[in-house]
């Protein structure tokens, strides 16, 4: 199933010539991260399901962390999808794949399959998939790292979180794709705020504005079903919004420093550049203001429109102080007073967390990353359903809807949740008349 980034993304990495000639990452070999320490398990099988550009990526930097992880199988619904990611993961480490056509697995049902052959299966599909995804996983007794987001509306947040349980139970290492948690910059500058550096926390400020997506024109005898997965970051039940398809990587880490997450929302957003059929159901911009229990609040604005000013990253505010997304402190005169930096540090914060998952079960270590992933997913899926409905949500009455956005089966010719109207064109959410509880 795939997964398009933006033409700067870490997804697209797969497509350059950088992983084709096999060397990442400043140049070095692509062995360099291989796990050197002896340990008990000398063969570990993978599997991949979902081989767009995060899949891909994130089977590479699987492969990069040992020479004892051997992919195995793979599932996807496009087949061109799977085969170009067979081929440069193929180019890129041609001892550790063993893909034979056998174990390419085409269809909704394909992650039933590659989870048969596998130890550790990689979930990387859209995020509606991902609750049956990681509950087949985890039933089957397999580690698993899913991408984020986790799911897309509450129903798929209780589906996780009850899967998570059963995880816990079986020390089943389950990974979670927000990986600038082990940017270590951050880690330190988390520290830093804690030790009082800026004072206390006073504002949050998130920033994720960047181009629209990709395009693949409707083709003839295409069914919805497939139109909508070709274009999946138009369509808000294929990937929660923006909030949750993008910006959940600076909510996340907001959420980290806070050691908390919101519990209130409200926000608005609209269309103002997206027209048309082509250009699905979803916003092209989001503004959420969040509070936290202690009512510092964290703001959130979000732009998928070309030719505008593009920033990503986040601000945080102090009472003697703030901080930025470069890993940089600065007093409340606007003096630099601590910068991280680390010349030796040649790894990023990506395949950090690819390692650390892949190295918890190489050494019998189990983690598990579900909770802090689940409720980021949250923060996010609470500030879209305020905004889309133009309503102030408390936490409380967000988890108690039992509204789905998913379509009631996953086939090509399902009814989908979103369907054109005569003209054409999907409806749009109306704050004020969208009832999203």
């Amino acid at each position: 199933m795939i997964k398009k980034g933006s033409p700067n993304s870490r997804r697209d990495f797969v497509k350059t010539s950088v992983l084709a000639s096999g060397a990442i990452f400043s140049g070095l070999p692509i062995k360099a991260m291989a796990n050197n320490r002896s340990n008990t398990i000398n063969e570990l099988k993978i599997g991949l399901v979902g081989c767009g550009g995060r899949g891909t990526g994130a089977a590479y930097e699987a492969l990069n962390t040992s020479t004892a992880v051997k992919l195995v199988a793979m599932g996807e619904v496009f087949d061109d999808r799977l085969n170009s990611a067979y081929q440069n993961l193929k180019n890129a480490f041609p001892d550790q794949i063993d893909v034979p056509d056998t174990r390419k697995f085409i269809g909704f049902n394909a992650y039933l399959k590659v989870i048969e052959h596998c130890d550790i299966v990689i979930l990387a599909t859209p995020a509606p998939f991902r609750p049956i995804h990681f509950e087949a996983a985890i039933n089957a007794g397999k580690h698993a790292f899913i991408e984020k987001p986790l799911f897309v509306d509450i129903p798929g947040y209780l589906k996780i979180m009850e899967t998570n349980e059963l995880a816990k139970q079986k020390r089943l290492s389950v990974g979670v794709g927000l990986q600038l948690r082990f940017e270590g910059g951050y880690q330190e500058m988390k520290d830093k705020i804690a030790e009082g550096a800026i004072g206390d926390i006073t504002s949050l400020d998130v920033y994720y504005n960047v181009g629209a997506p990709v395009i693949f024109p409707r083709q003839p005898e295409q069914t919805e079903m497939n139109y909508q997965m070709r274009n999946w970051r138009y369509f808000t039940w294929l990937w929660g919004g923006q909030l949750a398809g993008q910006a959940i990587h600076q909510i996340d880490i907001m959420n980290w420093i806070m050691n908390d997450y919101p519990n209130t929302v409200n926000g608005l957003g609209g269309r103002q550049a997206y027209s048309g059929p082509n250009q699905g159901n979803t916003y092209d911009h989001h503004y959420a203001e969040y509070e936290y229990s202690n009512k510092v609040k964290l703001h959130v604005q979000c732009r998928n429109i070309d030719n505008n000013w593009n920033k990503s990253g986040f601000h945080i505010q102090g009472s003697i102080g703030y901080a930025d997304d470069k890993s940089q402190i600065f007093n409340s005169a606007g003096e630099l007073i601590w910068r991280y930096r680390n010349k030796e540090e040649v790894f990023g914060s990506s395949q950090k967390c690819q390692s650390h998952f892949i190295n918890s079960i190489l050494e019998n270590n189990p983690i598990n990353q579900v909770e802090y992933g689940a409720k980021s997913t949250l923060t996010t899926i609470m500030g879209r359903m305020a905004i889309h409905s133009g309503q102030r949500l408390n936490l409380e009455q967000v988890l108690a809807s039992k509204k789905t956005i998913l379509p009631n089966e996953f086939t090509w010719d399902a009814t989908m949740p979103d369907m054109p109207g005569k003209d054409g064109n999907y409806e749009i959410p109306i704050p004020g008349k969208t009832e999203v509880l």
